[in-house]
C-alpha cells in the first residue's frame, strides 16, 4: 500500500507515530494489534556500520539469507568486506532494504526506499518485492514505483 500525497503533508511524520519516533504534536492515537512484529526502512540510516557481518549479528539477521538479498538488489560481492559507514549511499540503501527484507515481519514500513537507488537497481527492488511479495506500506514519490508495487494508494491532502 502506497501512502501517497505532497511534500511536507505529513506521510514520513505518520510512518515515524508509528513507531513512536514523532516529537511533533500528535491529536488522537494509533493501535496495533497486539504481538505484530514491524520491519522498516528509514530514510536517516547513519547508525548503521561496521562490517556486514557484525550488522547481521546486531541485527539478529540470517548472514546467509542477508547476503543473498544484497546481492539481488546489485550490490557487488567486493562491497561485502566494506564497512557499512565507508559505502556509498546507494549501497548503505540496499543494506537497510536487506536488513528489513531479512528480518521476518507481519508488516514492512518503508519510508522513501527508493532514495539513492539509481534506476537498475530500482528495477532489482522492484522484482525483489514481486518475488518476495512482503505485506507493505511505502512512502514513495516515484510514480512508476508505486504503480509497479502497490495494490493499493492512500492519499493524504491538506486539511482532510
Amino acid at each position: 500500500m502506497a501512502l501517497i500525497g505532497p511534500n511536507g503533508i505529513g506521510k514520513s511524520s505518520l510512518i515515524k507515530t508509528l513507531f513512536g519516533q514523532f516529537t511533533g504534536k500528535i491529536t488522537g492515537n494509533i493501535s496495533l494489534a497486539h504481538g505484530i512484529k514491524i520491519s522498516c526502512v528509514r530514510q536517516d540510516y547513519a547508525t548503521n556500520h561496521g562490517t556486514l557481518r557484525e550488522f547481521a549479528r546486531q541485527n539478529q539477521l540470517e548472514y546467509d539469507q542477508f547476503l543473498k538479498i544484497l546481492r539481488k538488489l546489485g550490490m557487488e560481492r567486493a562491497s561485502f568486506t566494506v564497512p557499512i559507514e565507508q559505502m556509498s549511499m546507494g549501497q548503505q540503501k540496499k543494506v537497510e532494504l536487506a536488513r528489513s527484507l531479512a528480518t521476518p515481519a507481519n508488516l514492512y514500513v518503508w519510508d522513501e526506499p527508493l532514495n539513492y537507488l539509481d534506476t537498475y537497481n530500482q528495477d532489482q527492488l522492484i522484482k525483489l518485492i514481486h518475488d518476495y511479495r512482503p505485506p507493505l506500506l511505502f512512502v514513495e514519490h516515484d510514480q512508476r514505483f508505486i504503480n509497479a508495487v502497490a495494490s493499493e494508494k492512500v492519499e493524504l491532502l491538506p486539511g482532510k
